[in-house]
């Protein structure tokens, strides 16, 4: 049996037969999420622009776009869908992953699963099985697939919205293993667009991609029946230290537990990059502990791993695209602001002059300890502790440490902060009513897709 066999034997095979009540748990906070932050990117600009070239003025399409009209192909669903979840950097995301899991692979199962009118239940099931699959890809994958400059969201994902796919249409082992190999070579991504439209796109695209393989290996589209093996395999491109023995070997241990069982999915407070999360953390604390205010800052340093710098890269962002992967100005509007919200990431809210001055007094510092030299940092940079130190115009100088953000597993947010956040996200756009009938259709999983995207669009 070679290996990609085992892996799509243990995807269509094996992991259904593992899905629990606590995986589906997991995966309706991951839906609730997805289609809360979706809203936050309704009529941006952006989305605008991908409609116009993908969806805009079609009615007759078997799939919906989450709060318009649009009724397109699944394929360009997809796109639109996964590229609004995206936008706002407001989904959750997975440090095994190295990624955004939910953006890639709940709107290639919304879009896909609503044309084959797949029940609710069935369409969590799979969502887990597809987690499960880019998560542990990037424990297999990483560190060097990320530290080349890939972007686990598009590439990992593109595989998982396959593997989804590939469930929702029934495929067998034969043309699941063709869907892989043709959404190989789709699969790309590259951080260098962080900061950009085009890294919301990388969401959308891996979910379009992996419907479309699925459909093309449904019709008999042929591709490279294994993917996963020897020489030029999809891991021997996209990582330096991939094992097709590792892959093989650690296969009988996924689903027990599933990862989005444990260590379990981080869910956002706050409309920016993960890991400037930790530094608005520490700067509320500090405005909470000790009321420090911008006015009275002399200097910032936010000491943290190697690869927060070649993450969160825009120092002196110029956007509100750039402001989102910007350490700097996301401890400054935690400071300007009391926290950050949607509002501090407009271009103008960008521009304040308030924020450049404070800009220039906050620096990113990389201590010996966290440094790429350290194997157990470079093996998990983003699980790394963050020190933000404030020190003030009259001699004072405050410190926090923060190990786990707000939303992490080891630092979760409740059920209610969740509905909390839909309700915050969707309000602009949806009555009361419709919000509670949305978050009640998804909490019983009794009904099916096109029950769940008949209540999703506004008006």
């Amino acid at each position: 049996m070679t290996l990609t066999s085992k892996f799509v034997e243990t995807c269509l095979r094996v992991l259904p037969q593992r899905v629990g009540n606590d995986a589906i748990q997991g995966a309706k906070r991951c839906l609730i999420d997805s289609l809360a932050v979706a809203y936050t990117g309704y009529a941006e600009r952006p989305i605008d622009m991908l409609r116009e070239t993908s969806t805009a003025g079609q009615t007759n399409g078997a799939s919906g776009v989450i709060g318009y009209s649009d009724r397109a192909r699944a394929t360009d669903a997809a796109l639109v869908n996964g590229t609004m979840i995206s936008l706002q950097l407001f989904d959750d995301n997975m440090v095994e992953m190295r990624g955004h899991p939910s953006a890639p692979l709940w709107p290639a199962i919304l879009a896909l699963g609503e044309q084959e009118n797949i029940t609710l239940n069935d369409a969590l099931r799979y969502f887990v099985i597809g987690y499960e699959v880019e998560c542990r890809l990037g424990v297999l994958l990483n560190p060097s697939h990320y530290e080349m400059g890939w972007h686990a969201t598009a590439t990992q994902g593109t595989i998982a919205a396959t593997i989804a796919a590939s469930l929702i249409l029934h495929l067998n082992e034969t043309q699941t293993a063709y869907a892989l190999g043709i959404v190989a070579s789709m699969a790309s991504g590259t951080r260098r667009n962080f900061g950009s439209m085009t890294m919301s796109l990388h969401s959308g695209q891996a979910a379009s991609n992996g419907v479309r393989a699925a459909l093309l290996a449904q019709k008999g589209f042929t591709s490279d029946p294994a993917i996963f093996d020897g020489e030029r395999s999809f891991g021997a491109l996209f990582s330096r230290e991939w094992s097709d023995e590792v892959m093989m070997q650690s296969l009988p241990a996924w689903g027990e537990p599933f990862m989005i069982v444990s260590p379990g999915a981080t869910f956002k407070l706050f409309p920016c990059g993960r890991p400037t999360l930790f530094g608005v953390d520490a700067a509320m604390a500090l405005q909470t502990k000790h009321g420090v205010k911008a006015a009275d800052v002399k200097r910032i340093v936010c000491d943290c791993s190697y690869m927060f710098q070649r993450t969160v890269v825009h120092a002196r962002p110029h956007n509100g695209f750039q402001a989102k992967t910007s350490m700097e100005y996301c401890i400054a509007a935690s400071l300007l602001d009391g926290r950050p919200t949607l509002a501090s990431f407009s271009d103008p809210a960008v521009k304040r002059q308030e924020i450049s001055d404070l800009l220039e007094r906050i620096f990113l510092h990389v201590p010996p300890e966290l440094s790429e030299d350290v194997p157990a940092v470079r093996k998990a940079p983003f699980d790394q502790p963050v020190t933000l130190t404030i020190e003030t115009h009259d001699g004072k100088t405050f410190s926090e440490v923060v190990r786990q953000h707000k939303g992490m597993p080891g630092n979760p947010i409740t059920d209610a902060d969740l509905h909390q956040k839909f309700v915050d996200c969707a309000e602009p756009h949806l009555d009361k009513a419709r919000i509670q009938t949305i978050l009640n259709y998804i909490e019983r999983a009794e009904g099916n897709m096109s029950g769940l995207a008949a209540l999703l669009p506004i008006g």
